[in-house]
Formats: structure tokens, C-alpha cells, sequence
């Protein structure tokens, strides 16, 4: 029910914005100096606020962002030509036709983007558009072309001779229908694949909702057709593009709070929904994050050492990181179980060896937790760099009031966090065998280009090698990798990694602009676990190759 709600609440805003412009639609506002044009300057503030949106709210990867993106690009150049048509060429027929004709670039790339986006959503591997759906885009491409050559044919729009009164004066031609029919088969193919291929639990109960704005929207767009929309001051209080922007916005909002298109919020519930007993705190002890099965800490727990029992069968840990502590509580019910069963053979059982079979359980799963901790440890004492430097451009950004540098560090603490995970998640991988996949280290390496990618420095991944390769060894190439990246993040200007498999395991580094390579003590720190290194230089490229044993082979 609170997420009904918080989807109505959001579509009642857009439709208040919508609302907002009847003002200067209906020459409530005078249209003169200086409050003319205000109903495209507002719609345009609008669009644009809507491009920004999506920017920063949809996640940044994939074609599925690209779509919604696009879609509102295509709502700010529909407004923008609208403003143009009424206002620069008003008084240049050939020019304000094609002007006109210029509009169902977005009105007809609006439904396909859409229809495309409600392919996308929902596949968990194949981010990218099925190809037997591509020929959309031929169809759509040709109808705009042909609508753009009407007064070579006419086929659209029939218009008098020379013509004459062609603004208002005109019938439409057989392709108009084609196309008509065509663009609201988009739009009810988009609606009806939405609501079927909504496979989130809890939000399938709901999705009904994207039917409202459609609906809304079929209903508006008839009355404008039929001339039946409500008039103030003898003009419409709303025009077909702002309809068609405000229908399309509020069915993509509702596919983003049912969760049908990933966004760059809600990571708060995602803590909340660990299954472990963990909390960040500030420094005050006041907590930032918490799972549903943490307790609550009193102001003496927060003063204790990691290890204290704070109630019968759980132990309190606790971890300084930077700008607070992390709290994690071991369940020691199961420990406490055993050394009562322990307990209890002592006294009842006769047999040594049911006594000693106890011991060992409770040594192998004490042996186990220590193990898991020393792992942890370790993880996060060679990643404790990355995290002083993530916590040092953190503050910096905090600072400052520039946007551009803020966005810069945004960007390098990305690429910084990415790096931490993927380096964990090989840590992991480390420790269950002494040999992993090299597509492991491969997928390490293209998810920190990916966020150098957004920091503006572009970067490239290709990878043919499908063996096995020396965990201790793909560590140190990551770690050299990650190095190179953060010596020189401020006039590096590009990187491309090949990882090739044919000769031995083959990670090829090309970097534009290096200025730092990899210190006497890095290097030796690769040749310790068998990889070999080469390094040349060519008109400010730089090209290293670390070469990798594959898996059984001797360093």
C-alpha cells in the first residue's frame, strides 16, 4: 500500500507540472514583452530538468539507460521545436513547414525508444536489444524520411496548390494513417510487455498503474484531436507535446518505483536486507545503515572492544572505518550449543570417543570463523589505501563547492570502490583454490574501465582467454593494474586491456599519457608469484604486458 501511494504521489507532481503550464497556454499570461514565450521557456525548464533526472537517476550502464535517456532528449527537442516554429520562422513558410515536418522525428522515436525500453527490462544477462526487434528502427527511420520529403509527394500532408494556406489549409494523405497507426502500435506494444514482464513480487500486484497515464494520455490526445479540449481565452489549455512528454514520463516513473529499471537509490534497503547482523555508525556512535536483524547498540556497547558478548548467544565486533565504525554480531548459538553438548558428554557418556568427536566439531567450526575473519582482515588491510584515499577525496568533495571537481572525485571513487569489491571478490576466489578462471580477473578488470569510463577517461576491455590462471598471480596483476590507474588518473587519457590465453595467459595494458610506471618493489612484487613484465614506450603510449602461468604450470 505505501508504494501505491509513493507512485501516486509521484504521478499527481508530474501532472501538477503538466497543470502548471495551462497559464501561459491559454494566454492567461499575456503573450508579449517580457512574459512572451513563457510556455516553451517553462516547458523547456521542464525537459530539461527531465534530461537531468534520468542522468542522474537511472543507472549509468547499458542500453536501457541510453533508451530512457533518449527519450527525454527527444522531449526537449520536441519543446524546442515547438518554441522555433511559433517564434523564429513563423513568417517563413518553407522554413516553418519543415519545421512542422521536424516534429515527428520525436514523436516518433518517443514510442520506439519506449517500446525498445520494455524489451530491455527485466533480462538479467542480455542487456541489449533482440535483433529480430531491429527492424523497428529501419521502419521508423524511413517514416521519418518520408515525412520529411512530403512536399516532394505529398502522401502525408495534401496541401493546395503552391501551398496556399498550407498551415491550416490542408486533409492528410494515406501515410499519415500508416504512420498514426504505427506510432500508437509502439505505444501499446511498450505498455502491454511492461505490465506482463513485471516479475518483481511485490511490485506485480501493482503494475496495473502504468495503464493510468496511457490512458490519461489516449483520452487528452482525443480530445485535442476532436477539438473538444477545453479552451481559455479561445486557446487550448493543452497542446499534443507536452501530452505526449508528460504520458511517457509518468509510465517510465512508474516502471522506476516498481523497480522494472535499476536506479542509483535505495542502497540504504539494500543494506537493511543482509541476512548478517551489521551496522555502520558515525563517529558518535549514531548509526548510518542498519540490517533488520541488527540490535541496537546502548552507549556502552558502543565504548567496547570488538569481541564483548552483548547478550546470551551473540558476540559484538567492531571495525574502525573511515567516518565511523562497522559493528557486526556473530550468532554464537550453535558454538554455545556444542560446548554445552560438550558439557553434557562430559558428565553422561562414558565413551572418550564421543567426547572427542565433540571437540573436533567444536575446533572445525571455531577453525572455520577464524579462518573467515583472517580473510576479512587481510582484505581489508590491502585495500586500506584505496579506502584512506576514497575517505580523503570524500572530504575534499566536501569542501569544495565546484561542481566540475565534485564530479571528478565522484567519479574516482567509483572507480576506487569498484576496484575494492572486485579485489574481495578475488581475495574470496583465492581462498577456495589456488587456481581461478582468468574470465574472473577479466571481469575485475572491464567493471573499473567502466568507471573510468565515466570519469570521462575512456577505456576498453577485450578478452579471448578461457583457462585457468594462478590466483596469487592475478592478484598482483590487479593490484599493478589498479596502481598504474591511480598514479596517473590526473593525465591518463586512455587505457585498453587485451587478455589472451593462446600463449600462456597474456594481459596486454595500453595506456595514453603515463607519466609514473610501476616502482623497483612493484615489479619484484610480481616477478614473486611467476609473472613476467615488459614495458615500451612510443610517441606518449605506453604498452606493458604481463604475462601470467596458467593454471598448472610452473613459476
Amino acid at each position: 500500500m505505501n508504494e501505491r501511494k509513493r507512485i501516486f504521489r509521484r504521478m499527481a507532481l508530474y501532472y501538477l507540472l503538466l497543470a502548471v503550464n495551462i497559464i501561459p497556454n491559454a494566454n492567461i499570461i499575456p503573450d508579449s514583452f517580457p512574459t512572451r514565450n513563457v510556455s516553451t521557456i517553462y516547458l523547456l525548464t521542464v525537459c530539461v530538468c527531465l534530461v537531468l533526472y534520468y542522468y542522474h537517476r537511472v543507472t549509468p550502464a547499458g542500453s536501457l539507460s541510453g533508451m530512457m535517456k533518449s527519450i527525454s532528449w527527444m522531449a526537449l527537442l520536441l519543446i524546442l521545436l515547438r518554441g522555433i516554429k511559433y517564434s523564429v520562422f513563423a513568417e517563413i513558410d518553407i522554413l516553418d513547414r519543415h519545421i512542422w515536418y521536424l516534429y515527428y522525428v520525436p514523436m516518433l522515436l518517443i514510442p520506439l525508444f519506449l517500446f525498445f525500453i520494455s524489451l530491455l527490462v527485466a533480462p538479467k544477462k542480455d542487456l541489449r536489444i533482440p535483433m529480430g526487434w531491429r527492424w523497428t528502427l529501419a521502419v521508423t527511420v524511413l517514416f521519418i524520411a518520408l515525412v520529411l520529403t512530403n512536399d516532394l509527394h505529398q502522401l502525408v500532408f495534401v496541401f493546395k496548390p503552391k501551398f496556399e494556406g498550407w498551415d491550416n489549409d490542408y486533409t492528410y494523405g494515406s501515410l499519415f494513417y500508416v504512420i498514426t497507426l504505427w506510432r500508437y502500435a509502439l505505444y501499446v506494444a511498450a505498455i502491454v510487455m511492461l505490465i506482463i514482464k513485471c516479475r518483481i513480487v511485490s511490485a506485480r500486484k501493482n503494475a496495473w498503474i502504468i495503464l493510468i497515464p496511457f490512458v490519461v494520455g489516449a483520452v487528452l490526445n482525443s480530445l485535442i484531436v476532436t477539438g473538444n479540449i477545453p479552451k481559455v481565452n479561445g486557446s487550448n489549455i493543452l497542446e499534443f507535446p507536452e501530452i505526449l512528454i508528460s504520458t511517457v514520463a509518468v509510465v517510465l516513473e512508474c516502471c522506476i518505483q516498481l523497480g522494472m529499471i535499476p536506479t542509483n537509490t535505495d542502497y540504504g534497503k539494500l543494506f537493511q536486507k543482509f541476512s548478517i547482523s551489521a551496522q555502520i555508525t558515525d563517529k558518535k556512535g549514531n548509526p548510518v545503515y542498519s540490517s533488520y536483524s541488527a540490535k541496537p547498540l546502548t552507549a556502552e556497547q558502543f565504548l567496547q572492544s570488538g569481541g564483548s558478548r552483548i547478550d546470551e548467544h551473540a558476540v559484538l565486533q567492531k571495525m574502525k572505518i573511515p567516518g565511523g565504525f562497522g559493528f557486526w554480531q556473530d550468532d554464537m548459538t550453535e558454538i554455545d550449543r556444542l560446548n554445552g553438548e560438550l558439557e553434557e558428554a562430559k558428565e553422561a557418556l562414558a565413551e572418550e570417543t564421543e567426547l572427542i568427536r565433540l571437540r573436533n566439531e567444536l575446533k572445525e567450526k571455531q577453525l572455520k570463523t577464524e579462518q573467515r575473519t583472517l580473510v576479512y582482515d587481510t582484505i581489508a588491510k590491502r585495500t586500506q589505501r584505496q579506502s584512506q584515499l576514497i575517505s580523503r577525496y570524500a572530504e575534499t568533495a566536501r569542501k569544495s563547492d565546484d561542481t566540475k571537481v565534485r564530479e571528478t572525485i565522484r567519479c574516482r571513487i567509483t572507480m576506487l570502490g569498484a576496484y575494492i569489491k572486485r579485489y574481495a571478490n578475488l581475495m574470496l576466489l583465492s581462498q577456495e583454490s589456488s587456481l581461478i578462471e582468468a574470465g574472473e580477473l577479466g571481469l575485475s578488470v572491464s567493471e573499473v574501465l567502466r568507471y573510468l569510463n565515466f570519469g570521462g577517461i575512456p577505456g576498453e576491455f577485450f578478452s579471448d582467454a578461457d583457462c585457468k590462471v594462478k590466483a596469487d598471480a592475478a592478484l598482483a596483476v590487479f593490484e599493478a593494474f589498479e596502481t598504474l590507474l591511480e598514479k596517473n588518473i590526473t593525465c591518463l587519457k586512455g587505457a585498453f586491456v587485451n587478455l589472451s590465453g593462446q600463449d600462456g595467459v597474456l594481459f596486454k595494458l595500453t595506456l595514453e599519457n603515463l607519466n609514473e610506471p610501476l616502482s623497483e618493489k612493484e615489479k619484484n612484487a610480481l616477478s614473486l608469484v611467476g609473472v613476467s613484465y615488459e614495458i615500451t614506450q612510443e610517441d606518449g603510449v605506453t604498452y606493458l604486458s604481463f604475462r601470467l602461468p596458467k593454471g598448472g604450470e610452473a613459476v
